[in-house]
């Protein structure tokens, strides 16, 4: 995978103008807190996925007092640029503007471990579908596809059990939307049933070296509806989707139970045990990408604050069997980053900020 050589910010978060050039393997990014370190880090995720990773409306991500922003990264063989203003976004390969910005999304991959993570454990499904989905979507360009499709029927079918009153409903449209939702979505639940086959696995391998095998962890997908039993299944739920007025069930609904033990790992694990099994889930990710043929940018954001110095450790030590294109990571102290680094590395360049 190519590397990423330099990234241009224009009024993105904190930053006016500014550009860095990345010259070796692994980048520490050093400076106060509020100097703008997340930030920078999510620029390198944007440009991967054209998306950022803490921010879900894209109005939060322009600098203060301005009407939008501009990314550009300057990888080995091309040039990208994300822009976005005034509600409009547009994707540019050396100057050539993508018709859909999903034609973008799997070419470069990237794979961040941050503090917000623990709210993949501690809130609703939805973020733990959207995990799952990006990472389906960065191997599979059909996933990503579907997942849009199914997203914008879903979007209909909603909109008119809203509007509409019960005795006025259209049986006959809603056959329709519940034909084109069991179209696409028989084939997310499938491929999320294969990666449930794979992934618990890898995530217990690397909590085992974090945690010297302490306990057992495990990941389970939960679908209301197979595959094959889409359409029957919307089509038993219609009485409570007209009660509910919304669409009550199909992948939408799915959801990933984390378990540590036979217990939820939301009220059962500690912190230690939550942060242990949000790293492996990220080394998880890490294989499947690197089944694919892909070596993503390894992005680690605050970690030396949030692991210790144990974990912090054997971290770094698994981290060498991974093929990863760079690392980038960010820590207050430059001196503490260097003495853990050097145990590890030798190509280390260092950003203040």
């Amino acid at each position: 995978m190519p590397s990423l050589k330099k990234i241009s910010l224009t009024q993105f978060r904190n930053f006016d103008f500014q550009s860095f050039q990345f010259n070796a393997k692994v980048t520490g990014i050093t400076g106060l807190n509020g100097a703008g370190k997340t930030n920078l880090l999510d620029a390198i995720y944007y440009l991967c996925y054209t998306k950022s990773y803490f921010q879900g409306r894209e109005i939060n991500n322009v600098k203060y007092d301005t009407t939008g922003f501009r990314i550009e990264g300057e990888f080995e063989n091309e040039t990208i640029v994300c822009k976005w203003k005034e509600g409009k976004k547009s994707i540019e390969h050396d100057g050539i503007v993508y018709e859909k910005v999903t034609e973008h999304i799997g070419k470069y991959s990237s794979v961040m471990i941050a503090p917000d993570d623990i709210e993949l454990i501690n809130d609703g499904s939805e973020l733990r579908r959207k995990f799952m989905d990006g990472l389906l979507s960065q191997s599979d360009s059909n996933y990503l596809e579907y997942l849009l499709l199914y997203q914008k029927i879903l979007i209909q079918r909603n909109a008119y059990l809203k509007q509409t009153a019960t005795p006025n409903i259209s049986h006959d449209l809603l056959d329709v939307y519940d034909e084109q939702l069991a179209q696409y979505g028989s084939y997310l639940i499938q491929e999320r049933k294969r990666l449930s086959l794979q992934l618990p696995h890898w995530v217990q391998e690397y909590y085992g070296i974090l945690s010297n095998d302490a306990e057992r962890v495990g990941l389970i997908y939960k679908n209301n509806a197979e595959p094959e039993d889409i359409k029957e299944a919307l089509h038993k739920s219609r009485r409570r989707d007209l009660e509910y007025k919304r669409t009550l069930v199909g992948p939408h609904t799915d959801d990933w139970h984390f378990q540590i033990g036979d217990n939820p790992m939301k009220a059962h694990a500690s912190q230690g045990q939550k942060k242990s099994f949000l790293i492996s889930l990220k080394l998880a990710h890490i294989k499947w990408l690197e089944l694919l043929n892909k070596r993503p940018f390894l992005l680690l954001d605050d970690i030396f604050e949030k692991l210790d110095r144990k974990r912090l450790l054997k971290l770094f030590e698994m981290l060498e069997q991974f093929k990863l294109s760079q690392i980038f990571l960010t820590h207050t102290s430059e001196a503490d980053l260097l003495e853990t680094l050097q145990q590890f590395y030798k190509d280390i360049q260092i950003i203040k900020l």
